[in-house]
């Protein structure tokens, strides 16, 4: 008689510790997520719009000429910023421009030339176009 109360109890909690397992199971297949929180899902978004700095760096180094060299390069959202010493600065925009990965290219600070220097240090600033990929 004791075993039947006690078994009764146990099959209870069992029985309602299943159906709470079934709907968190039902709620992460729900939510793609799990419940994550809402900075989690922002970097997961952002980590799919956002352009890889590798893809970024490679599809550049295809356009730029190879007397050109870029000292720093900066990816932020579509935002690609480029430092770097070259013979011809301005023929880099038109370059960049051309090209069908980049738009509306421009110096973000004045191309300067100090002697010594085997070229022209330059500030190139441009937009990633939407969906950037490298063949």
């Amino acid at each position: 008689m004791v075993d039947e109360i006690v078994g009764s109890g146990l099959d209870t909690q069992k029985s309602d510790i299943l159906r709470r397992v079934a709907e968190r199971r039902a709620a992460i297949r729900r939510d793609g997520f799990g419940g994550a929180p809402s900075a989690q899902l922002a970097l997961e978004r952002r980590k799919h719009e956002t352009p890889s700095s590798v893809i970024v760096l490679e599809a550049l180094s295809q356009i730029l000429p190879d007397h050109t060299y870029a000292t720093e390069l900066r990816v932020e959202g579509d935002k690609l910023q480029v430092v770097g010493i070259t013979h011809d600065a301005p023929s880099l925009i038109r370059l960049i421009e051309q090209s069908s990965h980049f738009t509306r290219a421009t110096f973000f600070a004045p191309t300067t030339r100090l002697p010594g220097d085997p070229g022209e240090r330059f500030h190139i600033e441009a937009r990633i176009k939407p969906g950037l990929t490298v063949q």
